[in-house]
């Protein structure tokens, strides 16, 4: 789709279009308050997608710019998906400059398995444990039945 523009600056993003999806038609972040969104992409390395000016998507990632990058919160506008928006983000992100230092990326999901493996990923199996500490109705939403996370 020629018409897509993938943009890093952050003052491009429609805040209000991020929120609202996010709190209300996701399942990994339903109920995030708008300061949360606010805070998370001022302190995140942020994609945004556009339609003609109009943004139709989103992607940010929390990172050390040099060795571990953690993809979230990626979204595409449901009128708008189906058309490769998404698959144009994550490349964007995968070969943007600032982060060309980052020797590994990783997510989560619970729904776009295929997509992340056409796009390169792979399931991680690891004997290692995973240790998380906070909300845990967060961590058990985004992992899926077996426990596997796309790494």
């Amino acid at each position: 789709m020629n018409s897509i523009t993938i943009s890093f600056d952050k003052s491009l993003l429609n805040l209000a279009f991020v929120h609202e999806f996010l709190s209300e038609k996701s399942y990994w972040a339903r109920g995030r308050s708008l300061q949360t969104v606010e805070k998370t992409i001022q302190h995140s390395f942020c994609a945004g997608a556009y339609w003609h000016g109009e943004q139709v998507g989103f992607a940010r990632v929390v990172t050390d710019y040099q060795t571990v990058g953690y993809i979230m919160d990626v979204l595409v506008s449901p009128d708008m998906q189906l058309r490769g928006i998404g698959s144009q983000l994550i490349q964007a992100i995968l070969n943007a400059p600032q982060l060309e230092e980052v020797t590994r990326f990783a997510l989560r999901t619970k729904s776009a398995n295929e997509f992340y493996k056409n796009l390169g990923f792979k399931t991680h199996h690891s004997e290692q444990l995973v240790f998380e500490r906070g909300n845990q109705h967060f961590f058990s939403s985004v992992i899926d039945q077996k426990g596997l996370r796309v790494l």
